[in-house]
Formats: structure tokens, C-alpha cells, sequence
């Protein structure tokens, strides 16, 4: 019988990672000239782009890798290795130290911690001899960012000064600048005498036949903008470890494959928390490994409302108030800066400090202001707390603004963006890549540009912020946005809609004219309910056609567009972040069978992958046509958006909407026969954790109980509120106890 194709991306670069450490290696363990990107880095600041082990100065042989979690990595090696066969059976041959061959058993363990990074070596003598080698740790550091790491090509460099104090390594980064005074300290223990020399720490163990011997680095990174001092390292593991702890845990009986596709998920997600900033920020998470160990406000907020169901939004909650502390007051274009936005990505390496880029703190985004606003509207979904929508509101109310008049650029009631930064981004909406929004012939589409996404999300924003301002007791400015919201919807239905295609456009250009591409932006809109009733039909069957969905999800752009390129980053790949929210769109409006088509397609994803884990965006290959989907050469993986997408998808099939403020859950369970059961444990839904049970039954109708609760919660079964084809009759069935 064939079976599951065996599929991966980026086996040369092994990843560990907590916090804002990092650490990426070749796949013999090593950092070098071999690997480019290869390095230990704190704050996207390469700390050491050197680290070798050698045994009598040679490397040992690799023979196998793995990451026992995300903070480790681990290598068992063999020393020396056989060159070639001789000897007789009843003789062993040696090497230039008289060691015999493959008589040291190796095993090497790197583990990241805030700003440290811990290795340890023990080592085992298998054969009938006594033997000394020496195991010596090599060690470097070029303090290039992590950017120049990754491109090969440094934009600022200054000597390293490497020396012995008191028994250990010291680098310095001798830079004229006094924002880039890095220092990394090496220090290490073994069973032998050491030997401590600049760049270079050894010791000569002595291991008789069948002995052991233990080996110890550790490296301490030096940031001056950053102290980590190991009480602030405490304090942050130990938030770290609550939050953790605290997490939904999920069981699947009838498919122990997707509990463990599941558990995956969570655990990288758990992983992704940044640990910078003051104390209510410490969880807001990093985008993805290796290439994006940064905070990036939209990535932040998908994940982090995504992924709720897990953490209550504890992530999500970090992740608003970081943004609201660096919610711009100015006007600063090399940062696309504007009063009221809230910043795209922030990133801490030497360019950045610099100001090489503008990404210290960049702006160009209009997804993620937005996103803010529909945010805070979840958290309070989930937590039913006023106190969270006080902290936040005023934040949400100066971008609503922000979007009301510098976002509406030419007062025609659409969000047009125009980048001003002459190193910035060109796109500032979903898809952010240079070559993103073309029209049908392929050329690339001047700005301003209207993407129809942003729409949806301006849409699903006012009114999010019309519910909160009802929370808040100011019904009028309710009323207001709620009326706002409705008139948007009037017009994007009116000067999007594509009568030929039956879809609506990609974007509106600089003269208002349609960009007629058929696009996955347009499921974004389906999503955020700002699609016309009588339009839902053909804009799903639109996105499920053959041309735009390969069978592991919704491409980007359509095949039959003059561009697609299935391995092009916007233009015909599958990401299945865009495609939870599809997903939850479809759910959403009533297209329940669609939306089990497309959560199939996507559980389907991790299975192809090393430790169950999607890269960042897959390709656009038909599933029918080829055997794997492809990916994008350079996809991360894990990808924080990644791990929080499943959970979006489960959440979409157990059509579960929390109103916790009236300790309320709302389910409507659309389990196909590959997820028979789901019993989640620990699910908080405001001050009440519980114990859930979904699952079918003999006949393949889908049930829901509530095993325990700490405090209220009334669990009610109903369709989504804007399901199509429900009417009264049904949703009053649904209230009805099963026979």
C-alpha cells in the first residue's frame, strides 16, 4: 500500500530557541563558515558565529541529530572514525593518539536559555584500553545581525577582541558606537585540567576502559540595552513555566495521529514567547525560527486570537499592550510613522540600533492596526473582563481614528496605503512581498493601493468596537460605528464585486479601477462578514475551484493568473495561516461541509513534515497531480502563525464562540469521521475552567457535554449567527436536549 510521503525543509540548519536566544548549527552541530546563518544569537545579535567541538583537534563523526525540545539541541558522535577497514578481527585498528577506532561514544547537548547558551559533553570510553584525549571547545564571535547573517553580506563591522580573564573567554565587539558594546563570555568544566586559551577552551580527560567523563560550556551573552542577571532569568522562566501549565489540554480517541499533530502545535506555539520588555509583555510572541526571532505586531495578534482557545488569550493580551506602549504620537516617514499606528515588526539587531533599516520600530502595516481592534474584541470574548477593554481602549480608539483619516487617504470611505519610507515595504496589507498585488497581465499595480482584505478587516473592526463601546455604556457611539460598518459593507459590495468572475477583486488602484485577480485575500473577507449574503455561494465555490484550491488548501493567487508560480511567496502558494482563517470564515457563515474539506486538507499538511510541523507557506502543486505540495525555498519553520492555525481550525469545527462576560459557550460541533471525538481539559472561558467532551455517535450526529466546571458556564448548542440556510425552526431544534 503507498504510504504518507516523507517530506522536510531546512534539514541543514537545526534550530533551538527560548526567549530571544537562538541558536542554529550545521547538521554536524557545528557553527562555521560551512552554514552562513549558523551562530548563537541573543536579540538578533550573533554572538558567536564560531563553536566547534574537536576531539585531538579534529571534529568527531556525527551520528545522529535531534531536538528533544525547542530549547535543545543534541548529537551523538563517534571519535575516531574509521577511514578504512583493516585488521583482523581480533585486533582493532587506532589513530595517530593511539585511540582505537570508534572507541569514544560521544553525546553533545545544547541548550538556550535567556541570553545563555549551556552545552554539555559526556563522553564514554567503549574500548578495552585506557585512553586520553583532549576535548577542546573552539569559539568565535563576529557580532554581525542576524540579517547580514542571513544574506552574507555585513553592513557594519568592527574588530572583535577576544582574551582570558580569571579562567575565561572574553569577546568584545570593539564598534565606535556605543549602542552596539556586545560581550560574550565563555566559561567551562570538565573532569580533566583546562586549558583556557583566547578563543579556545580544552581539557585532557583520562578515561579508563568502559569510564565516563563529563565536559561543560557556558556561554554568557552581554547586550547593553538588555541586563540578564540570572534573578531576571528566573523571573521569566517562571512566568514562562505558569503559563504553560495553564494551557487547554486536548485528547482525540478516536485519531491519537491529530492529538499528536495537536500537541505539536501547542508546544511550539508555548515556545514563542519573546521574554523582553516589562513583565505584561514578556508573552507576546516572536514570529517564526530561524529567520524571524522578532516581534511582529500582526503575526502577534493572528497568533495570539488564533490560538485563545489554549491560553484564554494571555498571548494576545501581551501582545496589545506592547503594541500599545509603541503606538506612534509622530510623524516620522523613514518609519512610515504615523499618530495612531502601531509598529509591523520590531527588531533589535545592530542594523536596527543603527538605523542601517527602519525597523528598530516600522510602521508600514495596515492589517495589524486593524487587527488590534478585532483582537480586543476576542480577548474580551474569552475573558469577559471590563478591566481588559479599559487598558486597551485607548489604543483602539486613536487607531480608529488613525484609519478614519491619515488610513482614508483620499476621503472616498476605503483604507489605501502608501508607503513613505524609501527602504520600506510597497505592501502594508496581508500579502507584504514587492510583487504581491498585479493585475490580470501581470504588472505590478502602483499605490495607493485598496486591497480588499483591509476592507474586511476595517469592517470586522468597527464593528468590534461597536460592541465595546456598548460594553462601555456609550451606546450612541455604538450605534454610530455599528452604522459605519453597514455603509462600508454597502460600497465594497458595490465597487469590488467582479460580475464577470463572479468574485470579487483583489484591490482597487490609485484610479479606482478593480484589479481583477482572483486571490485568497478574498477569503479573508468572507471571514470578517463583510461579503453580501447573496454572494457567499459563489465566492466560496470560487476559492474551493480547481484553479485556486490545490487539495492542501486555498493558493494564493490563481493558477490561471499570468503570474502563479507555485513556489512564488504570494503568487500561487498555500499558507495555512490564511487558510484557518478561511476555514473559520466558512464555518462561519454556514458552509460546514467546505469547511471540513478544507480542516482535512490541512490536518493532512503536518503529516508530510518532520515532527509534524507545516513550514510557513507550502507550495501551490495539485494534490491530485503531485505527491507533495512543495514549499517556498526559504519558509520558516516552525512559524508562530503555523502553530496557532490548527487550533483556529479546531475551534471552527466545534463552532465554539465564547461570550464570557455572560459565562456563556456557544457550540455548534461539526466532527467528520476522522475526528470522532475531542474532549478538551482545562478550557477557561472567563473565571471558569472546565472539562468538555464533543464526539459522534452511532448515527453521526455530534454531541457536547460539559464533565466538570469550577464555576458558571452554560454550554448552547446553536449554529453560527450568520450561517446561511438556518432558520428558526433549526436553531430552536438545536436548543433541545438529544433524543
Amino acid at each position: 500500500m503507498p504510504g504518507t510521503p516523507e517530506t522536510a525543509i531546512r534539514l541543514d540548519s537545526p534550530a533551538a530557541w527560548l526567549g530571544s536566544s537562538l541558536l542554529v548549527t550545521d547538521d554536524e552541530g557545528a557553527c562555521g563558515p560551512a552554514l552562513p546563518l549558523a551562530g548563537f544569537y541573543v536579540r538578533e545579535v550573533r554572538h558567536l558565529n564560531v563553536l566547534r567541538l574537536e576531539i585531538d583537534g579534529a571534529a568527531p563523526w556525527c551520528c545522529e541529530r535531534s531536538r528533544p525540545d525547542t530549547t535543545q539541541l543534541a548529537f551523538v558522535f563517534v571519535h575516531p572514525e574509521i577511514a578504512r577497514e583493516g585488521g583482523s578481527p581480533e585486533e582493532s585498528t587506532t589513530d595517530e593518539h593511539g585511540i582505537p577506532h570508534r572507541a569514544l561514544d560521544l553525546r553533545l547537548t545544547y541548550r538556550v536559555e535567556p541570553h545563555r547558551l549551556r552545552a554539555t559533553l559526556r563522553l564514554r570510553n567503549r574500548s578495552r584500553k585506557p585512553v586520553s584525549p583532549e576535548v577542546a571547545f573552539v569559539v568565535g564571535a563576529d557580532y554581525a545581525d542576524l540579517l547580514e547573517a542571513d544574506e552574507g553580506l555585513r553592513k557594519q563591522e568592527a574588530p572583535v577582541e577576544a582574551g582570558v580573564e580569571e579562567g575565561k573567554i572574553r569577546l568584545r565587539y570593539r564598534h565606535e558606537d556605543p549602542r552596539l558594546a556586545f560581550s560574550t563570555v565563555v566559561r567551562g568544566w570538565g573532569d580533566g585540567v583546562a586549558t583556557v586559551e583566547p578563543g579556545r577552551w580544552a581539557s585532557r580527560v583520562e578515561l579508563p576502559p568502559q569510564g565516563e567523563a563529563t565536559c561543560e560550556l557556558q556561554v554568557d551573552a552581554f547586550d547593553p540595552d538588555l541586563e540578564m542577571d540570572d534573578e531576571a532569568r528566573s523571573a521569566r522562566l517562571h512566568d514562562l513555566g505558569r503559563w504553560r501549565a495553564a494551557f487547554t489540554k486536548v485528547t482525540v480517541p478516536g485519531n491519537p495521529l491529530v492529538e499528536r499533530i495537536l500537541g505539536r502545535a501547542a508546544a511550539d506555539l508555548a515556545s514563542f514567547p519573546q521574554l523582553e520588555g516589562e513583565p505584561d509583555e514578556w508573552l507576546a510572541l516572536q514570529a517564526g525560527m530561524p529567520l524571524y526571532p522578532a516581534f511582529f505586531g500582526r503575526d502577534a495578534l493572528t497568533a495570539g486570537w488564533q490560538g485563545a482557545l489554549l491560553d484564554r488569550g494571555a498571548t494576545l493580551d501581551a501582545a496589545l499592550t506592547r503594541l500599545g506602549r509603541l503606538q506612534s504620537a509622530r510623524d516620522f516617514a523613514w518609519r512610515d510613522e504615523e499618530p495612531g499606528r502601531i509598529p509591523y515588526q520590531v527588531r533589535s539587531g545592530p542594523l536596527a540600533r543603527l538605523e542601517v533599516n527602519p525597523y528598530s520600530a516600522y510602521y508600514a502595516d495596515f492589517a495589524g492596526p486593524l487587527m488590534y481592534v478585532i483582537s480586543l474584541a476576542n480577548l474580551y470574548a474569552w475573558t469577559g473582563e471590563r478591566e481588559d477593554v479599559e487598558r486597551h481602549w485607548p489604543t483602539a480608539c486613536r487607531i480608529l481614528e488613525w484609519a478614519e483619516t491619515r488610513g482614508d487617504r483620499d476621503g472616498d470611505g476605503y483604507l489605501e496605503y502608501l508607503t513613505q519610507s524609501p527602504v520600506g515595504t510597497k505592501h502594508q496589507g496581508w500579502k507584504d512581498s514587492d510583487d504581491a498585488i498585479l493585475y490580470e497581465d501581470g504588472r505590478r499595480v502602483p499605490a495607493p493601493i485598496a486591497t480588499c482584505e483591509i476592507q474586511g478587516y476595517w469592517y470586522a473592526a468597527r464593528q468590534g468596537m461597536a460592541v465595546l463601546a456598548w460594553v462601555r455604556g456609550d451606546r450612541a457611539r455604538a450605534r454610530e460605528l455599528w452604522r459605519e460598518a453597514r455603509d462600508l459593507k454597502r460600497r465594497f459590495n458595490r465597487d469590488f464585486w467582479d460580475p464577470e468572475e463572479r468574485f470579487y477583486g483583489l484591490a482597487l488602484d490609485p484610479d479606482k479601477r478593480l484589479v481583477r485577480a482572483p486571490a485568497s485575500n478574498v477569503g479573508h473577507c468572507l471571514a470578517c462578514g463583510i461579503i453580501a449574503r447573496e454572494r457567499l455561494r459563489d465566492v466560496v465555490d470560487r476559492l474551493l475551484a480547481p484553479d485556486m484550491f490545490s487539495g492542501w488548501g486555498v493558493r494564493t493567487l490563481t493558477t490561471q493568473h499570468a503570474a502563479y508560480n507555485p513556489l512564488a511567496y504570494h503568487l500561487g502558494t498555500v499558507w495555512p495561516v490564511e487558510n484557518a482563517t478561511i476555514c473559520f470564515g466558512l464555518r462561519r457563515m454556514g458552509f460546514g461541509e467546505e469547511a471540513l474539506r478544507l480542516a482535512e486538507a490541512l490536518f493532512g499538511l503536518p503529516q508530510l513534515y518532520a515532527g509534524d510541523r507545516m513550514p510557513e507557506c507550502v507550495g501551490g502543486y495539485a494534490r491530485d497531480e503531485h505527491p507533495t505540495p512543495g514549499a517556498y525555498p526559504r519558509a520558516n519553520s516552525p512559524q508562530t502563525w503555523n502553530a496557532s492555525a490548527l487550533w483556529l481550525v479546531l475551534q471552527a469545527l466545534l463552532g465554539m464562540l465564547p461570550y464570557a462576560a455572560r459565562h456563556l459557550l456557544v457550540v455548534d460541533p461539526l466532527l467528520p469521521p476522522w475526528l470522532p471525538e475531542v474532549e478538551l481539559h482545562g478550557l477557561r472561558v472567563g473565571a471558569t475552567t472546565a472539562t468538555l467532551r464533543f464526539w459522534r455517535d452511532d448515527r453521526g450526529r455530534t454531541r457536547a457535554r460539559v464533565l466538570e466546571h469550577d464555576g458558571p458556564l452554560h454550554l448552547v448548542r446553536q449554529p453560527p449567527p450568520e450561517a446561511v440556510g438556518v432558520g428558526l425552526g433549526r436553531r430552536l431544534r438545536a436548543l433541545l436536549p438529544p433524543k
